[in-house]
């Protein structure tokens, strides 16, 4: 059973209301005992506890007072209620999250799908540029490349005088 140190009033009847219950001892303060299920209640109404005696470490609570077990049975419910809505929020978000990342791999697949596409209608035409070029080349004549001499003499190289005399 904790033991907090209160100030008694002028009559010695009950804890002074205008000095807060602590822990430790000082001068002028009064021990008392506090069953560990009133802590509570004591923090809260301590001016409202009488003295059993006058030399006495024990308190009796008010009959006024509500009862404890409603009242910290509420502080829980209303807790959990914010740490319920808490929660609810976070499964909302997270929801949302889910459902925009679904959309956003749904349009990514759809490009990615575009872009094969594109890359498929690429390779055909690629394709058919390269059939088109050598099909071009093919029906081409052979040129033969300009020197800047004249072709029409006959190559006399290699040929002595003689020969070009009966020519």
């Amino acid at each position: 059973m904790p033991i907090y140190y209160v100030k008694p009033d002028s009559d010695n009847q009950f804890p002074d209301k205008d000095t807060t219950p602590v822990l430790e001892p000082a001068d002028g303060l009064r021990a008392v005992n506090i069953p560990t299920t009133s802590i509570q209640y004591f923090t809260r109404y301590w001016w409202m506890y009488a003295f059993k005696s006058d030399d006495s470490q024990e308190v009796t609570a008010p009959g006024n007072l509500p009862n404890l077990d409603i009242d910290y049975l509420q502080g829980l419910i209303d807790q959990q209620g914010t740490q319920l809505e808490g929660a609810i929020k976070t499964n909302n978000d997270l929801k949302k999250l889910a459902s925009d990342l679904t959309l956003q791999q749904a349009q990514l697949n759809q490009s990615v799908n575009e872009s094969k596409e594109t890359i498929k209608s690429l390779q055909t035409l690629a394709g058919q540029l390269t059939l088109t070029v050598t099909q071009l080349q093919v029906s081409q004549p052979t040129v033969a490349p300009a020197t800047g001499t004249d072709t029409s003499k006959a190559d006399t190289a290699g040929t002595t005088d003689t020969e070009k005399e009966a020519e």
